[in-house]
């Protein structure tokens, strides 16, 4: 009850922790700033590469995992960019077949760029590191 004056709940002190102070709110927000970033022409991908670059350590944090993740997540993107932007100079002017080729290259491009954001997001919020953070696919 004295708890509630001071403006604090006393269920609060007992509540699970997943994210320690080191920090895994760092690793949170440059996983909603790679979400974003498919709104933003990689503008917000941009600020989370640079914050992954400074927040990497050289030591075996759980954290360090995430931010090679992000970092990999990025610049494998900008190459699935760059192919798709080449497939759809070459191709796609052709009607039909070259726009479902450019189609299902640009869905499997959005597709990877979101699951592997939303499963680096989902271990860091149980505070697990990613498994293989040098994948190519989803860790």
């Amino acid at each position: 009850m004295n708890d509630h004056i001071h403006g604090q709940d006393a269920s609060f002190d007992n509540a699970p922790r997943y994210v320690d102070e080191r920090g895994g709110n760092t690793a949170l927000v440059c996983y909603g700033l790679m979400i974003a970033t498919l709104f933003t022409a990689f503008a917000t991908g941009l600020i989370a590469l640079i914050v992954s670059y400074i927040a990497r350590e050289e030591d075996n944090h759980w954290t360090n995992s995430h931010y090679t993740f992000v970092i990999r997540t990025f610049w494998i993107s900008i190459l699935y960019a760059i192919i798709l932007g080449f497939f759809t100079f070459v191709i796609g002017w052709i009607p039909l077949l070259g726009w479902a080729v450019v189609g299902l290259m640009g869905l499997y491009t959005t597709a990877w760029f979101i699951g592997r954001n939303v499963v680096g997001l989902l271990r860091a919020l149980n505070g697990r590191p990613i498994d293989d953070p040098r994948s190519w696919f989803f860790g």
